[in-house]
């Protein structure tokens, strides 16, 4: 072999690296330091690139004391090439350590350190070590400093959401001309969106004296990520007029700005300008294509997105599995685990959040089980995602047992998992546990915020336990909650439950904002006081409102039309509902006409209604036809409705007694006993009353 000197040996090392051929140049490096051939400054440059490649930081160090030993550390770009195979390998420690120990820093210096932070997402550190360089060079820190320097800097910003430090940088880069750079108007652009200053960052963008795609892009990622859909949509369209073609990240961000409007035509046209420019085949994009089309129900279209991609990671199956939950189709969902778990692919908390969700939406629970179990499988049972879902799940089976175990082994439990449990005790009656896991959110350092105070509130309100409901009301007012229009509404329902309804007034008066939320819960409050005309009264103030009624506030004023007997006014609200309002009838409704009817002694009329009805099957409305017969003794009527009820729940005891009672009314003994002998034969008991006190801030 020919005599090489270090310039052929650097070359050979250089040319493999370039062909990305690691292994091999190091080996070249190994024989020529075998060969006694000393590296000059452009060979420990090559050999330091690649071992950060490689990860070898073995290697690394041994470079760095034969750099000491030939005394290249003088070298500034050799220091700083230490500094980012360091850091790239994970060991920021060292890579500080050798940025300490150089006595002349110059701008690359700097930079590669701070970037080395930004890179590793250390951006205290990133913002701390700028301020030295600045404090360190007060009076020519200018010199030290360019474009890369301040980007490195608005990034760190972005990512601490330090809006106060990116603006004092972002007013260096005005003084001092870097903001006419392109790459760090962009980074300016990134800082603002990231902060919530959306309408700065598109200052910024409209100030460009020119633009790249990345600024194009960062601009309308910015938009998405705060919801802004049709400003992002916008966006993209001049992005095109101005004659650039979009790339992969556009699409990715173009697909979830369509997947935020209402408008589901826009869909299949953004996927057509994919497919034009040839971007589909990226994960990214056909991830969050399918992501779309799964928001807008278009769950064929997901699944020949899905079937399309060329490649596929966890995300494109945990979007899709997204997707299937939304629509609530399970069993598609658990074949596409199946699917991923026979790809070898490791399931995440994402993956068993869609599973769960999926299984919750029809209360699936034997399959929710077993997807808890694949869970506690691969550790992820004390996510807090998972955790979230699995304490949704049994709450919605009404497992509220296994929900506290879940949410007892979520580790570090947020706002949303205190909301889930105490929702969770609420939606199944147990009004007691839901207070005794608020007071204890209360304890902790996660303080209870709008959806779980009102979720309270309902519980408080079923207990009708209006001391408890006065205290939460009190840390309401604290917390500065009490102009949210939901506390607002959940507060007037609480203490209209309580029959405390001049509160109720109180509070809705004060509302600075009413929805329609806020008056039903005050009709209904009205309704369920007695207080008909003050119920109806406020019916036509909403109308004049121009606030439009929902299902729910035609519950109330039909229960305020029965309460007073108004059997002309009930029916023309029940038609107007129908016919003016074009919303359907629920059994809420029926139930309310018939017993509107029934106790004004429409007895045969209420009976027609529930025949013509869409409910005729719907137990509850033949039984208030039971209660109306029961009050005007009409065994005829009376024995039909009593029938229908043992139809649908033969084991209902009111209907045996309410029964009973009418036929006692008419003296039938031998019909009364009858009654009496089926109950015993069916196990049938009458259920005792009962009722409750507050006594000292305890339900008895």
């Amino acid at each position: 072999m020919p005599h090489r000197d270090v310039i052929t040996w650097t070359s050979l090392i250089s040319s493999y690296a370039k062909d990305g051929l690691y292994v091999k140049a190091l080996a070249f490096f190994s024989e020529m330091r075998r060969l006694e051939v000393e590296p000059n400054e452009m060979t420990f440059s090559i050999v330091m690139t690649f071992c950060s490649k490689l990860c070898r930081v073995d290697i690394g160090m041994s470079l760095q004391c034969l750099v000491l030993k030939m005394g290249f550390f003088k070298q500034v770009f050799i220091a700083s090439g230490l500094i980012t195979m360091y850091s790239r390998c994970g060991y920021m420690v060292e890579s500080r350590q050798v940025f300490d120990e150089i006595v002349e820093k110059d701008v690359v210096t700097w930079n590669s350190m701070m970037a080395s932070y930004s890179q590793k997402d250390a951006n205290e550190e990133a913002l701390g070590l700028f301020s030295q360089m600045v404090n360190n060079n007060r009076n020519d820190w200018k010199l030290i400093v360019n474009c890369f320097t301040i980007a490195t800097i608005f990034k760190a910003c972005a990512s601490k959401r330090c809006a106060k430090i990116g603006k004092l940088v972002h007013g260096y880069a005005i003084k001092f001309g870097f903001d006419l750079d392109i790459f760090v108007a962009t980074s300016i652009i990134d800082m603002y969106s990231k902060c919530d200053s959306i309408d700065v960052a598109r200052r910024v963008f409209d100030r460009m004296k020119k633009r790249d795609l990345v600024a194009w892009n960062s601009m309308i990622t910015g938009y998405t990520q705060i919801y802004f859909g049709e400003e992002a949509i916008e966006l993209f369209q001049e992005l095109q007029i101005e004659g650039f073609a979009p790339n992969e990240t556009t699409f990715s961000c173009i697909f979830k700005a369509s997947a935020m409007i209402p408008d589901s035509s826009l869909d299949r046209c953004f996927h057509s300008i994919a497919l034009k420019y040839g971007c589909l085949s990226d994960v990214f994009v056909g991830t969050a294509l399918i992501d779309m089309y799964s928001k807008y129900y278009a769950l064929e279209d997901a699944e020949r997105a899905f079937e399309d991609m060329e490649m596929r990671n966890l995300v494109s199956f945990n979007a899709l599995i997204t997707g299937y939950s939304l629509s609530g189709r399970y069993e598609r969902a658990l074949i596409l685990y199946a699917d991923l778990l026979f790809r070898i692919l490791r399931p995440d908390s994402f993956t068993f959040a869609g599973l769960l969700s999926s299984c919750s939406v029809h209360g699936k629970l034997l399959e929710g089980v077993q997807v808890h179990a694949h869970s506690i499988k691969f550790g992820l049972d004390s996510n807090l995602i998972v955790g979230n879902a699995l304490v949704n799940l049994y709450a919605k089976c009404k497992l509220m047992e296994r929900a506290s175990e879940a949410f007892n082994s979520t580790t570090a439990p947020n706002a949303v998992s205190w909301a889930g449990i105490i929702s969770g005790f609420t939606q199944n009656g147990k009004g007691k546990m839901a207070l005794y896991y608020f007071c204890k959110m209360n304890k902790s350092s996660e303080k209870p915020e709008e959806f779980s105070i009102t979720s309270v509130l309902k519980a408080l309100g079923s207990l009708a336990a209006v001391e408890y409901g006065r205290h939460v009301h009190a840390y309401v007012m604290k917390m500065g909650l009490e102009s949210s229009v939901f506390v607002g509404s959940a507060l007037l329902d609480m203490y209209s439950k309580c029959g405390i309804v001049e509160d109720s007034v109180e509070i809705f008066r004060k509302m600075l904002t009413k929805n329609v939320v806020s008056w039903n819960s005050m009709i209904m409050g009205y309704a369920l006081n007695g207080l008909s005309n003050e119920s109806l009264l406020l019916f036509q103030e909403m109308s004049n409102s121009n606030v439009l009624p929902t299902c729910i506030t035609f519950t109330g004023v039909l229960l305020a039309c029965s309460n007073a007997g108004l059997v002309e006014e009930g029916q023309k609200y029940y038609n107007s509902m129908v016919f003016d309002y074009k919303l359907p009838p629920s059994v809420e409704h029926c139930t309310c006409m018939v017993d509107l009817l029934g106790r004004a002694g429409y007895i045969d009329d209420a009976e027609t209604f529930i025949l013509n009805s869409p409910f005729k099957s719907e137990p509850g409305l033949w039984r208030s036809l039971l209660n109306a017969c029961g009050l005007y003794r009409n065994i005829y009527v009376g024995t039909r409705a009593a029938e229908k009820c043992l139809e649908f729940e033969p084991h209902e005891s009111a209907t045996y007694v309410i029964l009973s009672s009418i036929y006692a009314s008419k003296q039938l003994w031998d019909e009364v006993r009858t009654i009496r002998s089926l109950m015993r034969e069916r196990g049938v008991e009458k259920e005792p009353g009962f009722s409750s006190v507050e006594v000292r801030d305890d339900m008895y």
